[in-house]
C-alpha cells in the first residue's frame, strides 16, 4: 500500500514538471515575441538547460523515494581490459529470484573494457542474509559461446550494500576468465 502511494506520487511529481515545463515555455514564448534572435536563441538554450536541471532533480528524488537508503542494493559491473571473454549479456537473481538482465552492444562492451562501470541494478532488501547469482554469458578466448555463473551470499546491514560482478583472466591461466561477485565498501 505504501509502495503504491510512493509511485503515485512520483507520478504525480513527472505530471507537475510536465505542467510546469508547458507552462515555462508558453510564458516564455508570449514574452520573448518581441526579442530578437540572438537573445531569443540564448534564451531558448537556458530554458533547456532549465528543463534539463529540472528532471535531473526528479530523477534523483523518485530514486531516493523508491530506493531508500537503509533498504538499497546497487551492484556494478566491471570487465578488466585483458579479460579473455567477450560479454555477450548478463543475468541478476537476488534471492533466486530474478533482478535484471542486460544485453551488450559492441560499444558497451569496449566501454567497460576500457574501465567504465555499468550500475546494472537497484533494489530494495532487508536486513539479514542475502545471496545473489550472476549468469554470464559470451565468448571466451577461442571464440566459442559459453555461459558461466558466479555466486554469492552476503549479510545486509542498515545502510546501501554495493556489489561488483567482475570479468577477469584467471590467475596463470591468461586464456580463461574468472567471474567473481565482490562486495565494495
Amino acid at each position: 500500500m505504501a509502495f503504491d502511494r510512493l509511485v503515485g506520487m512520483t507520478g504525480r511529481l513527472r505530471t507537475a514538471l510536465v505542467v510546469l515545463t508547458l507552462f515555462v515555455c508558453f510564458w516564455s514564448v508570449s514574452s520573448l515575441a518581441e526579442v530578437p534572435t540572438a537573445e531569443l536563441a540564448k534564451k531558448t538554450e537556458q530554458l533547456k538547460q532549465d528543463i534539463v536541471d529540472l528532471n535531473r532533480e526528479l530523477l534523483k528524488l523518485e530514486e531516493d523515494v523508491l530506493y531508500p537508503l537503509d533498504t538499497q542494493l546497487v551492484v556494478f559491473l566491471g570487465v578488466d581490459e585483458n579479460a579473455p571473454f567477450t560479454l555477450e549479456s548478463v543475468e541478476l537473481l537476488v534471492d533466486k529470484k530474478f533482478a535484471t538482465s542486460y544485453l551488450y552492444s559492441d560499444r558497451e562492451i569496449q566501454a567497460l573494457k576500457r574501465g567504465g562501470v555499468q550500475r546494472l541494478h537497484v533494489g530494495n532488501l532487508t536486513t539479514g542474509g542475502h545471496s545473489v547469482q550472476a549468469v554470464f554469458n559470451g565468448r571466451g578466448a577461442d571464440n566459442k559461446f559459453f555461459r558461466s555463473t558466479a555466486k554469492a551470499s552476503f549479510s545486509k546491514q542498515s545502510g546501501a550494500k554495493y556489489l561488483e560482478l567482475r570479468v577477469e583472466p584467471r590467475p596463470g591461466q591468461p586464456l580463461q576468465p574468472t567471474f567473481r561477485i565482490e562486495e565494495l565498501r
